[in-house]
């Protein structure tokens, strides 16, 4: 650690009340002389969207009003027939299963002497599809300026025209 004696100190600080009273107040800013601006840029993804439709070709079943009448026979035609057979619960049993199965064949007889119809059409299919592109943008201004001789280097938001205003301050420097 340096040591200063008392007049020293005196001295010094005589020095820094000195500037502050000889010196105006509009004297703490400046103005520098802009040598150089380069742009900051930066990548960015942008998305775009677009909506792409395409003919699909599609089978559908003919509407159809089936009668349920000869579902509704067979099942009545297998009851009797299953309450043939059994006693007690079985013959419950029995009809129950012989009305299930008189129902099941008498709708699957249908369908095979009357079997579905289809047609086919060409429907629109639509999605949306994102691309991305890559594209510069500048984010900030690199902006080196020279003030008394000296070069700097400073960031902005925004390019500065031909000269940027600087802050002066005055420090003192002990001997």
């Amino acid at each position: 650690m340096t040591m200063y004696t008392k007049s020293q100190k005196l001295s010094a600080t005589a020095k820094v009340i000195f500037a502050f009273i000889v010196t105006p107040a509009f004297a703490d800013y400046d103005y520098a002389k802009v040598v150089d601006v380069q742009p900051i840029t930066e990548t960015v993804q942008i998305p775009t969207r677009q909506q792409v439709c395409q003919q699909e070709t599609v089978r559908r079943r003919v509407p159809e009003h089936r009668s349920a009448a000869p579902a509704i026979f067979g099942s009545i035609l297998g009851g009797i027939i299953g309450h043939q057979f059994g006693g007690g619960h079985g013959k419950t049993a029995a009809t129950i299963a012989g009305a299930a199965i008189g129902g099941a064949v008498a709708t699957h007889e249908q369908n095979r002497r009357y079997p579905p119809r289809y047609y086919t059409i060409n429907e629109q299919r639509c999605h949306t599809e994102t691309t991305w592109q890559s594209e510069e943008r500048v984010v900030a201004w690199d902006v080196s300026f020279k003030y008394r001789g000296r070069v700097y280097h400073s960031t902005m938001d925004e390019p500065p025209g031909d000269h940027i205003p600087v802050r002066v301050s005055v420090e003192p420097i002990y001997p």
